[in-house]
């Protein structure tokens, strides 16, 4: 089978996105199928993988870097023709996720759309129209779109719920993103604490992702914060880069923690499992997510979570079995955290069955069921052109 990936996303990028497209495109080679992998180009970036098609882009400056494609690119419009592509699977709605619905819909190849965001958490970063406007905007649009594909994915049922509830007619499977879960049972600890100068006998707030508003991440500073101040032997530490970081870094100052406040910055994705198995408590108050892809990584390293009650980790967490989940209450957040700091035997119970849950999101399986996927889409695709009318 060869697969069109279109995305918006795309490496050296490290969105949640981003890894979900790696993740699955990886899964499906390893499974014979072939994955053509078509974004925005990132400049002084070059592909190692020959089947990555980057399409003109212009770099936007707002709030960090992002491409932002030029769509209707010749040269890939003929390579389309060439690739003889048996379905499209778009990542996004917009740009991109549109080109691939128009080079669906104009060589009759089925096209799939996966559901990764909730787009309307993320219009702060388009400062053209007032954030209601836009919110709706983004809304009807994802709808509109999910209603031309073959099918949707949506990556948890909360998700799938939610955008029913929009009015997508199209049938809606959820699929979540696969983890390794044996990588990320294999992270070197003491690698990291040694690196960043954390002692053993220090407690290790940690959050992986964009540090950025949709993200709530100053309720979750504030919160460790809090901690911090009562805990002398408690250190945060972010791993990832965003347009907060220095806003963050000022309040620490401020409240005399900044040498407890770590900004690991960027990490390879070959990496990664060492920062996770480096942490006590895996913190999210996010309440953007889909599926909480960090918050599974973090489960399979087996680190107990503290996460607020949303889309996505609700769908992660089972709340007292292998994580905890709060309301959106610093309070609340600060008295869970403070719990498992505490009480190590309840640290370790939560942590066994985190990872063990996670083992049940494995990556092979969850590829072989978006293979299937694509074939019953294109069955379905061959049987209407046979019985059309004429």
């Amino acid at each position: 089978m060869r697969i069109g990936f279109f995305t918006n996303t795309y490496l050296p990028i490290n969105y949640g996105s981003t890894v979900s497209v790696e993740t699955f495109r990886k899964s499906l080679e390893k499974l014979g199928e072939e994955v053509f992998v078509f974004a925005p180009q990132y400049e002084d970036y070059d592909d190692k993988n020959e089947s990555v098609f980057r399409y003109p882009s212009i770099m936007y400056n707002y709030k960090g870097k992002y491409p932002i494609a030029i769509p209707f690119y010749p040269p890939i419009n003929k390579k389309i023709k060439e690739l003889k592509l048996d379905i499209i699977h778009a990542h996004q709605p917009f740009s991109l996720g549109r080109e691939g619905l128009r080079l669906a819909k104009k060589h009759s190849i089925p096209i799939i759309f996966t559901h990764h965001t909730r787009y309307e958490d993320y219009v702060h970063y388009v400062p053209m129209l007032p954030e209601s406007v836009l919110a709706n905007l983004v809304k009807k649009e994802a709808t509109r779109f999910a209603n031309q594909c073959d099918l949707v994915i949506a990556p948890s049922e909360s998700i799938k719920q939610m955008i029913i509830s929009r009015g997508v007619k199209t049938q809606v499977k959820v699929l979540p993103t696969g983890i390794e879960a044996d990588k990320f049972q294999s992270g070197r600890r003491k690698k990291i604490r040694k690196k960043f100068h954390i002692e053993e006998s220090e407690n290790l707030l940690l959050n992986v992702g964009r540090i950025e508003e949709e993200k709530n991440i100053s309720f979750l500073f504030e919160c460790a914060a809090g901690i911090m101040k009562k805990n002398k032997k408690t250190k945060l530490m972010f791993v990832g880069g965003g347009s907060l970081k220095e806003t963050i870094k000022e309040k620490a100052a401020k409240m005399k923690i900044k040498n407890r406040v770590i900004f690991a910055g960027l990490v390879d994705r070959e990496e990664i499992q060492d920062y996770f198995a480096a942490g006590d408590v895996y913190l999210q108050a996010s309440t953007s997510e889909t599926q909480g892809l960090s918050l599974y990584e973090a489960m399979a390293s087996g680190l107990p979570c503290v996460a607020v009650e949303s889309t996505g980790s609700m769908d992660a967490v089972d709340s007292g079995k292998d994580g905890i989940l709060v309301k959106e209450n610093k309070k609340q957040f600060q008295s869970a955290v403070e719990d498992l700091i505490q009480d190590g035997s309840k640290r370790k119970r939560l942590s066994k069955e985190a990872a063990k849950k996670a083992r049940k999101n494995d990556v092979v399986h969850q590829a072989k069921k978006l293979q299937q996927y694509y074939w019953k889409v294109i069955q379905e695709k061959q049987l209407k052109k046979k019985f059309a009318p004429l």
